[in-house]
């Protein structure tokens, strides 16, 4: 049988993109939990210092703070983290829609390519199901004939029936190929009689 090279997804500069900005975007998610981590792990230790806030400016008879610098303290990076992961996270729920379209995109093109492919193969796997079936058939005739006359076979021959594969008069078979035939992968008029209802 010969094997059939399926191009990956990576083939599809689309999906590509996509799939390179949902994991920039996840690592930029990660180095920020790691930063408020180690952020709230100071404030929680009491090590962080006192913030220079205007109020707290106010309150210390600074109240003309214009010219001065914002204050670099841990709760102000942690509202910026905040205001930072919000955005992000809109990005990300955005960025993963457009690699969940580009994805989908790039497989149906796949899918069209492999498809004449997949139908060989199945309707390939169909016509060996029906062979199966017919030899199990032509088994199951004789161990009934031996049974009918009340022969001790299995004594002699090692019983072979393979109704655990193929079910009780082979509904496991039937039902595989009701649904190929659903599909268009076979004809209809491929399936036995016996095997259609």
């Amino acid at each position: 049988m010969e094997h059939i090279k399926i191009r990956s997804l990576e083939a599809d500069s689309e999906y590509v993109a996509a799939f390179e900005l949902v994991g920039k975007l996840r690592q930029t998610s990660s180095k920020l939990d790691v930063e408020e981590n180690s952020l709230l792990a100071k404030v929680s230790s009491g090590s962080a210092k006192p913030e220079l806030t205007d109020r707290v400016a106010a309150l210390l008879g600074e109240s003309n703070r214009a010219n001065q610098e914002a204050p670099d303290s841990l709760q102000s990076r942690l509202r910026v983290i905040a205001d930072e992961r919000r955005d992000l996270r809109h990005a990300k729920a955005i960025a993963e829609e457009r690699l969940c379209k580009a994805r989908y995109k790039a497989s149906k093109a796949i899918c069209d390519d492999v498809s004449p492919a997949y139908q060989s193969a199945v309707a390939t796997l169909a016509a060996a199901f029906v062979t199966a079936h017919n030899a199990h058939a032509a088994l199951l005739a004789i161990t009934n004939e031996l049974n009918a006359l009340d022969v001790a076979w299995i004594s002699y021959l090692s019983p072979m029936q393979a109704t655990n594969i193929f079910g009780d008069n082979s509904v496991r078979i039937a039902a595989w190929l009701r649904v190929a035939a659903s599909h268009k992968y076979i004809k209809s008029s491929d399936i036995p009689t016996e095997l259609k209802s």
